[in-house]
């Protein structure tokens, strides 16, 4: 089967690597061409347009940083919508504005395509293990005709419903709570820093407790070593945070903490740490005490 693949960045990347072991025949778009290149060395094919791919496959996941790419990719001059191809179907893995994705599904069902909502919890890494979670949104049946795709790398597919945008939503908060998850972990290594206490140990203690997470056990001994590695740029969780915020305030919901993550962020972005990992949020708050990066107690 053929499936295109438009947005080559970490997770656009890591899904073609993962559906190319699994014996797909994948075609790649993206605005900087030499992000595919590693791919296209593993066999994939690279195309001029997006309008190209919806020629040759009848499947497109599209993976981009934000709502204008989206829209671009779809309606631009060189868009999907220009293909011809009545048989195309659009997963959207972006994490993007609930409001974009609802114009987006309402144009594109206007125009004779069908296209999910289908963001996805995990990081390049669990992508290309099959491990993450899709959180699907839109047709029901659209839906079930994709999961025959999602599932080679989705440990769990959770259908949220036939209105659009629903996971953009879901997706919103879980980046909001991993975020915040990231701020208090900071915090605490801080603490213990400040201490004079080995935050090797308390993190082993930590670790050790239902308390733990996902973002401490994988994260944590990273952080303490001040290796910030992107596996999900601090950019890009200050866009969400951003996305969040601007929800909210549509929606009518106060959200203190969220509103605090946002001036975090955006501090660490503005220190020139937009490039690292989201956690990288520990070396503003090192700043913040006058603290070395490194875990060495003194």
């Amino acid at each position: 089967m053929k499936i295109g693949i438009i947005g080559n960045g970490l997770m656009g990347s890591a899904i073609g690597y993962r559906l190319l072991e699994r014996g797909f025949q994948i075609y790649l778009y993206n605005r900087t061409k030499e992000r595919s290149n590693a791919l296209v060395k593993k066999g994939a094919i690279r195309m001029d347009r997006p309008s190209m791919i919806g020629k040759e496959c009848n499947f497109v996941i599209i993976s981009v940083t934000d709502g204008q790419a989206v829209k671009e990719i779809l309606f631009g001059d060189n868009g999907l919508v220009n293909c011809d191809n009545k048989l195309l179907t659009v997963v959207d893995t972006s994490t993007v504005l609930p409001e974009d994705s609802i114009y987006c599904a309402s144009l594109m069902k206007k125009k004779g395509y069908a296209i999910i909502q289908a963001p996805i919890m995990g990081g390049p890494d669990a992508t290309k293990k099959g491990d993450v979670i899709t959180i699907v949104s839109g047709n029901k049946k659209i839906s079930e005709k994709c999961r025959k795709i999602l599932t080679n790398f989705s440990k769990k597919i959770f259908y949220v419903g036939n209105q659009d945008g629903v996971a953009n939503y879901i997706k919103l908060g879980l980046n909001l709570n991993i975020a915040l998850i990231a701020i208090s972990l900071s915090e605490s290594l801080v603490f213990i820093k400040k201490s004079k206490t080995d935050p090797s140990i308390f993190l082993e203690i930590l670790n050790s407790t239902y308390f733990k997470t996902g973002l401490s056990e994988i994260k944590g001994p990273k952080m303490i070593k001040n290796n910030f590695e992107p596996k999900f740029f601090l950019k890009n969780m200050l866009k969400d945070i951003q996305l969040l915020n601007e929800c909210a305030k549509h929606n009518g919901a106060s959200l203190s903490f969220s509103s605090l993550a946002e001036q975090y962020y955006q501090m660490a972005a503005n220190r020139g740490y937009s490039e690292l990992d989201y956690t990288a949020i520990l070396k503003l708050f090192n700043e913040f005490n006058n603290l070395p990066p490194s875990h060495q107690i003194k």
